[in-house]
């Protein structure tokens, strides 16, 4: 609900999450009417508003094999309220809502079974049609005002997102585009921004178009100039009370934009952008002039164009399979070419981005070099020099080598080091996260902490302390709603088990709370789980035993890749309920809702949906079932 207040608050008025749009469409269904009757040809003809989106669609002579199924309405099990088209697989491919009777008012596109694009179209004219990119697709959200089939607002852009936009706009000589890019008076108001901070910024960001018109015809790019990176600046946050405001004032104070014109790499500086609700939006636009020295934002000079180049395509080149080795070799490549960049800029503020970078590259060279390798060597020198100089940077390169140093120890850990160097890690953190609390790497620091705690005998109490700190001291943060979830975890034995997701293969809504009177494992997996396979045997003669007595089992895979996640656990012939979402395990909302840090975890509901095990191990897990099922 603060989400959908906060969108609200931007003017979107009636804008709500997919899942509550999705149950009051169905609420308001009518029994008695139908939705406009669909073939598989007309539903695989649609083809989004917005082009050069990853859909699936099968070659036409593969379309008898598709089927449509109809999505039936709860509230009477008969009646359709829209159709989801299938391919010979069962993937889906399209799915279709009416709401009204008349027309199709959500059309849902699918890449490889997973949701990856949404058109919405409300039944009052007044309300803005939305369009999302989901899934392999991204994260943007978009409002179509008038309906015209543009996007007029942002609500949720991040700002690699943004910049793509803002290139799109600069190609096609759209200013239109662009302003829909720029902060404007609504956002201000949402915030509760006082009038004499709010003028002087609308009055930069009321320049965002004209800019775009003077950067497309000073540029003069072709059409096929493809996005290469965006570089930005350190975040910098001014606390929302400082100026009265609903939220936190978090804003990059630079971006550089590299896009590539053919061959010819070009550079492009974005200014400042803010962050409101979950959509950055721009402050200045595209500026072709020479940024400010003072700047804390990348300055790209003709004296190093080239090299970043060279860096832009190492960085297309990242090793698959990423080994240690691989990625230190990678990371390496990155050091060499960092290096000369520093070497060719003046020292100060423009060094400042590329050292962060080559903090990063010596970092990601040390873990997979030796314990005395030159890369360690050269990244405590420079966390040194740092520190003698208070560079802002100095605790970003005291947290790279604490990291490194980490993994080094524990390559050549033997069983009986292995607590001696776990034990130092806690410390070296908690010392870490106590020094540098407002540093941009102290909610990375308190998670892994946390974690390292939770894991150790009576260490679950301290570990609750530091997850707290990460959702109160560090809210704003993507860590918050892991560390919300894993105090929900340590607290939930003895509470009702509570999971909504999207099932694997055909997207629809699950809720474990229909499985009423059965007792239900949890099962948290990945397909490069090392257990997967032994699990699935046990879980299979689990279901076999205890199914009959009541038991459940659903399984929530926590990779990146639905078509893997479906492929595996088809592969080792997984039992059970199968939900994914998108985001992995750091990320994916199934993982963050009881904050799973690995891989298998179990949690075991009684016949009540209680939970009585929220740490169940394969071993003992039969131990758990006799008394869930009695």
């Amino acid at each position: 609900m603060e989400t959908q207040r906060k969108l609200k608050g931007q003017g979107t008025r009636t804008l709500m999450l997919a899942a509550t749009m999705l149950l009051t469409a169905v609420m308001a269904h009518s029994a008695s009417g139908q939705p406009p009757a669909l073939s598989v040809e007309e539903a695989l003809r649609r083809q989004p508003k917005y082009p050069g989106l990853l859909i699936s669609t099968p070659p036409a002579e593969q379309w008898k094999t598709c089927k449509v199924e109809p999505i039936l309405n709860p509230k009477d099990g008969r009646t359709p309220l829209g159709y989801v088209v299938r391919d010979s697989a069962g993937l889906p491919l399209r799915q279709f809502v009416s709401y009204d009777n008349q027309s199709y008012n959500i059309v849902a596109y699918y890449y490889n079974g997973v949701e990856a694009f949404r058109e919405v179209y409300p039944t009052r004219t007044t309300e803005p049609v939305q369009y999302r990119w989901l899934g392999p697709n991204g994260s943007k959200w978009g409002l179509d005002r008038n309906r015209d089939g543009l996007v007029d607002e942002w609500v949720v852009l991040s700002p690699e997102e943004l910049s793509q936009e803002l290139l799109q706009a600069i190609l096609t000589r759209d200013s239109r585009r662009a302003e829909a890019l720029a902060l404007n008076k609504s956002n201000l108001d949402y915030l509760g921004m006082p009038a004499d901070k709010a003028g002087p910024l609308l009055e930069r960001a009321a320049r965002v178009g004209q800019r775009v018109l003077e950067a497309a015809e000073q540029l003069k790019l072709s059409p096929q100039t493809r996005w290469g990176h965006l570089e930005l600046a350190p975040p910098q946050t001014i606390p929302g009370d400082t100026w009265n405001l609903r939220d936190d004032w978090i804003t990059h104070k630079q971006a550089m934009l590299l896009v590539y014109d053919g061959e010819t790499a070009r550079f492009l500086p974005l200014g400042e952008m803010v962050l409101v609700g979950r959509a950055w939006k721009l402050i200045d636009g595209p500026s072709l002039g020479q940024m400010s020295t003072t700047s804390q934002g990348p300055v790209i000079t003709d004296a190093i164009k080239d090299l970043v180049a060279q860096l832009h395509e190492i960085d297309q080149q990242t090793p698959t399979p990423p080994t240690a080795e691989a990625l230190a070799s990678h990371n390496a490549q990155r050091v060499k070419v960092l290096e000369q960049i520093l070497a060719k800029l003046p020292e100060g503020p423009q060094q400042e981005p590329w050292l962060r970078l080559l903090i990063d590259s010596l970092g990601g060279a040390a873990e997979g070099d030796k314990a005395d390798g030159s890369y360690l060597v050269r990244l405590r020198q420079l966390k040194e020099r740092l520190h003698q100089a208070s560079s802002p940077l100095a605790a970003h390169a005291a947290f790279r080598l604490l990291l490194a140093e980490n993994s080094l120890a524990l390559r050549s850990a033997s069983p009986e080091s292995f607590a001696a160097v776990q034990e130092k890690w806690r410390k070296a953190l908690e010392e870490f996260a106590t020094t540098y609390p407002d540093s941009e790497d102290a909610p990375e620091a308190v998670l892994r902490l946390a974690m390292a705690l939770e894991f150790t005998p009576q260490g679950e109490s301290k570990a609750r302390e530091w997850y707290t700190v990460l959702t109160t001291r560090y809210r704003q943060h993507s860590h918050a709603a892991k560390a919300a979830g894993a105090i929900r975890r340590l607290e939930s034995v003895g509470k009702p088990l509570s999971l909504t997701g999207s099932l694997l293969g055909n997207g629809q809504t699950f809720d474990t709370s229909s499985l009423r009177d059965k007792a239900v494992i949890v099962y948290y997996t990945a397909s490069w789980s090392s257990t997967l396979a032994e699990d699935a045997r046990k879980l299979q003669s689990l279901l076999r035993d205890y199914g009959p007595k009541g038991l459940e089992l659903v399984v929530i895979s926590v990779d990146d890749d639905a078509k893997a996640a479906a492929e595996a656990l088809t592969a080792h012939k997984m039992p059970g309920i199968h939900l994914f979402a998108p985001g992995g395990l750091d990320k994916s909302p199934l993982a963050n809702a009881y904050g799973i840090l690995v891989v298998p975890h179990i949690l075991v509901t009684d016949k009540k949906g209680i939970i009585i095990n929220r740490a169940a191990q394969m071993a003992t897990l039969e131990e758990d079932l006799k008394k869930a099922t009695q």
